[in-house]
């Protein structure tokens, strides 16, 4: 299915809902973006449209999981580089 999507900047692109994942993903679309089926007349966030929704939670658990894993390993090198330092 084919979709129109306007950007906050204002620009106006069509593509498919495929496509869409992938311009989500590398960070070219926002979820306040609005988009549209082709030949409908309502623009919606694409936050409200329920399969990009349940994506755009995916996508903000594996942030949340990667920045956990970022901050334990920075605690634990911290920790080891104060144990190196305290068995001098």
């Amino acid at each position: 299915m084919k979709y129109q999507i306007r950007t906050k900047a204002g620009q106006e692109l069509s593509a498919d809902g495929q496509h869409i994942v992938m311009l989500f993903r590398q960070k070219f679309l926002d979820p306040d973006d609005e988009i549209r089926r082709e030949g409908s007349e309502k623009w919606r966030r694409l936050r409200d449209i329920p399969e990009y929704a349940s994506m755009m939670r995916s996508e903000q658990s594996d942030l949340a999981r990667f920045k956990w894993i970022f901050f334990v390993t920075a605690l634990l090198a911290c920790l080891a580089i104060v144990a190196a330092a305290l068995l001098r």
